[in-house]
């Protein structure tokens, strides 16, 4: 097989790697034989110096049209980008993703600390415990979450942690920081050492975001194919999950004023992911 550079977001250049794609195409449900089969088929289609973009959407072509009904979980990684492009957004579906996990959530809440007084983007609550969730958004491939959030968390929950003492606020029991991107190592390094629940693509290992999301089927609705406009009145609607979406094309077109042609397919595509 011949060696294709491939050029990543960043613009730095490596080698195509098949074990890659084949993993991300197993990931999303699709059997060795068919992620073999879907492999030959995007090789054909690559060509020297091809962006990392390019074979994400080449890849997801021939997915939909093998395997529609998982084109969703490949979907997953550049869905969660595309759930801006503010960070309200992102907030809201991490406030359902929690809330399927068990967990009462109260959204942008202001909360007076010793010093000052804080919004946190998601209040998390389940027994007896409480999180103060700041919701780190980011819309570019290949940003990570990095150190300057993370000493902003710790913070923040220090002046919250005195204000409780002094009957101003709840008590916290620890801050969470959580990202739709990866972490950097000093991120990591740093919320080990001062004991910060992490939440990001791929942390923790093996139950992380993507596994909390798979886990509760709590996909964001940009795992569906549309146009930004359609996209922008879903949200604005606050349609931000699969399980937001009408499972009637009327309704949805109703609700949202997407023509109906288009709510209709929605609707198909959403029942694939629930």
């Amino acid at each position: 097989m011949e060696q294709i550079w491939v050029v990543k977001a960043s613009g730095e250049k490596e080698l195509f790697d098949p074990a890659k794609a084949k993993n991300a195409l197993r990931r999303a449900g699709m059997s060795g034989k068919e992620s073999d089969e879907a492999l030959k088929l995007l090789h054909s289609k690559l060509r020297q110096n091809i962006t990392t973009t390019k074979i994400y959407g080449l890849l997801y072509d021939i997915i939909e049209e093998m395997r529609p009904e998982v084109s969703h979980r490949y979907n997953l990684k550049r869905a969660l980008l595309n759930i801006g492009p503010e960070g309200y957004e992102f907030e809201d579906f991490v406030g359902k993703l929690l809330t399927l996990q068990g967990y009462r959530t109260e959204l942008r809440q202001n909360v007076q600390g010793k010093c000052v007084s804080h919004e946190i983007d998601v209040i998390a609550a389940k027994n007896h415990e409480a999180y103060a969730v700041e919701c780190k958004f980011h819309n570019q491939p290949g940003a990570k979450c990095r150190i300057q959030t993370a000493l902003y968390v710790y913070a923040r929950y220090l002046d919250l942690a005195a204000g409780a003492k002094l009957g101003r606020c709840r008590n916290f029991t620890k801050p969470w920081l959580i990202t739709n991107t990866k972490f950097s190592d000093d991120v990591v390094a740093y919320a080990e050492c001062m004991d910060i629940p992490l939440l990001g693509w791929h942390y923790p290992f093996k139950e992380g975001l993507e596994s909390m999301i798979d886990r509760t089927k709590c996909y964001p609705v940009t795992v569906i194919n549309m146009g930004n406009d359609v996209l922008r009145r879903l949200l604005s609607k606050k349609i931000v999950t699969i399980f937001d979406i009408p499972e009637s094309a009327d309704r949805l077109a109703e609700l949202s004023g997407v023509p109906h042609a288009t709510a209709k397919e929605i609707v198909e595509h959403a029942a694939y992911a629930r």
